[in-house]
């Protein structure tokens, strides 16, 4: 006769309802010599039954399997040999029970019976009369007593554990969203609209703020790319670390890398001390690399490796230095088609591309039109210590059928143009936008911009004051060369409302050759 209650406190010693599951098999199947035995537990649904320990199923709903009945009629089943041939035509219980021996049988129990529900099934596969005898043992009765008081213990221990980390996880996630909503809300004073486009950008930008992730900014000229730039490092764990921008476009290719990665001294002519780079000083914080498209292909690889290790050598330097930033950079350009094109690196756009957020277009979310312009006439007012009224409603509908090419930077110096004709308490009417809209269509009627000549821009303008200079007067020519480029350039930014682009199209010049003017000159765009 077997000592069973020996085994009593092997069981009653196990905290995990696994564990107990494990020892109290490896207990049946060593004092009984069985050769196989398992422990099946229901599926949350009932459709299945799950092996503890390999993790094998059975379907229980075409009750093709004797385990089905069992679990069905909560009544034990004991299949000699001959009566398992009836269920070999299920395939997996065929081979998890395997070949029966002649004076062998397949036992199954419902064990931990709740509300009338089977929580357990006992199989066990080995000497029939054993197996017959062991339900009438008292002994071994008492031992599956305490198997399933300890179960059901351990059982509602986890299952209260699970319920309060499942708790403590929905409340953390309430905690999240709460202040991801909050957030977003938070940029509402800088980034204007309420409009469904806006909303959604604000959610975008909180929750890319809350990532490691480099930030890549899509949008058209002037539809705000770099208030959102900043928007994602205000909002970020760096945000009291610094924000370093640069508009690659606007510094010549020469000098981009000197000031990207900084320089020794020796570097090269003119390098008489040590330089500290862009990407050194974003160190801790975020970096901001504006108009990235215009990056050229040999800067583009060096980029990438300081992105992938955290680490770079400055011009003329032999040693490594590092550098933990957050890069977030825009382009108003498609970089997928620089890509196909050859002039953009494919590993470096897709790095850049690990969060995108595209920034609408004015022209998408025309409802935001009175909140931005009630926003720019306010400032306006703040600015100048002036009290200049709301638009005129025939004034709103001009801007409302307006397609705004310059996106918001075009609605805000249109704004202030108006703002500046109107007198104090009187409201801005159509006639302020005369000569600069005109039913809602720009004057020149063509996207396009067509190069022309000096002097001749829409109405009388500065620079043709310039080419009627009286050259014998001229006593500095290299002044009077920079004034008179300074005039031309500042001029025609100002006829395209400082939309580079369009200004160095007509100049018939590159848009990097212009950048590059406006800084040496100390030009700064309308």
């Amino acid at each position: 006769m077997r000592n069973w209650l020996a085994y009593v406190t092997d069981l009653a010693r196990e905290r995990r309802t696994a564990d107990l599951q494990d020892r109290f098999i490896q207990v049946l199947v060593k004092a009984l010599k069985l050769r196989k035995g398992m422990l099946l537990v229901p599926s949350c649904d009932g459709r299945q039954l799950v092996c503890h320990a390999s993790g094998e199923s059975w379907s229980v709903t075409d009750f093709d399997t004797p385990f089905a009945h069992v679990l069905q009629n909560a009544a034990p089943k004991h299949l000699e040999a001959e009566e398992i041939v009836f269920w070999q035509s299920n395939r997996a219980f065929r081979q998890a029970i395997g070949e029966l021996g002649f004076f062998e049988a397949v036992s199954i129990r419902p064990l931990i019976r709740h509300d009338k529900n089977v929580k357990l099934l006992l199989c066990l596969v080995g000497d029939s009369q054993a197996l017959s005898a062991l339900w009438h043992d008292e002994a071994f009765l008492q031992v599956v007593d305490v198997f399933q008081h300890q179960w059901s213990l351990l059982s509602d221990m986890e299952g209260e554990e699970s319920n309060r980390r499942a708790l403590k996880a929905s409340l953390t996630d309430i905690e999240k969203q709460t202040r991801q909503q909050e957030r977003a809300a938070s940029l509402a004073s800088t980034l204007i609209g309420d409009s469904g486009l806006m909303v959604r950008l604000r959610e975008q930008i909180a929750n890319a703020a809350s990532s490691q992730l480099s930030v890549l900014v899509q949008g058209e000229t002037g539809s705000g790319k770099e208030l959102v730039a900043r928007a994602v490092h205000d909002l970020s764990p760096r945000q009291h670390q610094p924000f370093v921008p640069i508009n690659c476009a606007a510094i010549p290719e020469h000098l981009l890398e000197s000031e990207l990665f900084g320089y020794e001294k020796g570097a090269f002519s003119g390098a008489v001390s040590d330089k500290e780079g862009l990407i050194a000083q974003a160190n801790g914080g975020t970096l901001f690399l504006d108009e990235i498209g215009d990056m050229p292909m040999s800067l583009q690889a060096k980029l990438l490796r300081v992105l992938e290790l955290g680490t770079f050598r400055p011009v003329g330097g032999s040693q490594e230095r590092q550098s933990d930033f957050r890069l977030v950079s825009a382009t108003h350009v498609q970089l997928l088609d620089k890509v196909k094109a050859g002039t953009f690196r494919q590993d470096l756009y897709y790095r850049l591309l690990q969060y995108p957020i595209h920034v609408p277009a004015l022209a998408q979310r025309k409802e935001d039109v009175r909140q931005l312009s009630h926003h720019f006439i306010t400032r306006f007012n703040q600015q100048h210590g002036t009290c200049v009224g709301e638009l005129q409603p025939d004034a709103l509908d001009i801007l409302l059928s307006y397609s705004f090419p310059g996106n918001v930077r075009e609605l805000k110096h249109l704004i202030e143009f108006a703002c500046a004709q109107t007198p104090d308490r009187e409201s801005i009417s159509i006639a302020t936008f005369s000569g600069r809209i005109s039913n809602g269509q720009p004057l020149s009627g063509s996207s396009k911009v067509q190069p022309m000549p000096i002097g001749y821009a829409n109405g009388a303008s500065t620079a043709d004051s310039v080419l009627n200079i009286d050259a014998a007067s001229i006593a500095d020519l290299k002044q009077a060369l920079h004034d008179f480029e300074q005039r031309i350039i500042t001029d025609r930014l100002s006829q395209f409302d400082g939309d580079k682009s369009k200004a160095a199209e007509s100049l018939g010049i590159p848009k990097r050759t212009l950048m590059y003017k406006c800084r040496k000159l100390e030009i700064k765009a309308p």
